[in-house]
């Protein structure tokens, strides 16, 4: 998979955009701001719009991908923006586990990533490491394309609301599922909402950390 993004990356320098997610603006404005979080850990950060969006508002970002272009893409931007001392990349698989400290972190964000090709199994680790590395009431906010995404059921069918299209391997979420995997991890749901962000409709998931 990540020779893969190598690719995409390596064919196109801004592959996702240059400017920040509506996601990323949002959470900042809605939680981050007015809650001082100064320390975030990014999963799956890809070319680095929204890590050197975060990082120019002061937060200090820990980014993670295992792609090795995006990685290097992304270093070379921060240093052209003189935002490297708040932003530490590193190239990371997390099904293999979260190389950091028990509760280092006020957020974990990530925009799209769950919606890679993990097996569900992976995706319920992931959270309950992402819920070790937070703080005591943290917050967790994570995108993930939907059942009302029109790419949703086609292609062909490779797993359990997985779908290959066009060498794209997609997973897909319902808003139960959704609600279900943070209760169950550990998280209150503090808002969900669906927005259509061309070519893709996702839910924006915001969750926090309970006791």
């Amino acid at each position: 998979m990540s020779s893969f993004w190598d690719r995409i990356y390596q064919s196109d320098s801004s592959f996702f955009g240059e400017e920040p997610s509506r996601f990323a603006l949002s959470c900042y404005d809605d939680y981050m701001n007015k809650n001082n979080v100064r320390k975030i850990l990014e999963l799956g950060c890809g070319q680095g719009r929204d890590t050197l969006f975060f990082a120019s508002k002061g937060i200090e970002v820990s980014a993670l991908d295992y792609s090795n272009v995006a990685i290097d893409g992304l270093i070379e931007l921060a240093k052209e923006r003189n935002l490297l001392s708040n932003i530490h990349p590193s190239l990371c698989d997390v099904r293999n586990m979260i190389p950091f400290k028990n509760e280092e972190f006020d957020t974990v964000y990530s925009h799209m990533f769950f919606n890679m090709r993990f097996a569900w199994e992976n995706v319920r680790s992931v959270f309950q490491d992402i819920k070790r590395v937070l703080k005591g009431d943290a917050f967790n906010f994570f995108s993930v394309r939907n059942h009302n995404d029109k790419s949703y059921g086609k292609g062909k069918k490779i797993d359990d609301e997985v779908y290959d299209l066009d060498g794209f391997q997609i997973r897909f979420f319902g808003e139960q599922q959704v609600k279900d995997l943070a209760k169950e991890s550990g998280f209150e749901m503090l808002d969900i909402k669906e927005i259509f962000e061309e070519p893709v409709t996702l839910y924006l998931v915001s969750t926090r950390k309970t006791l």
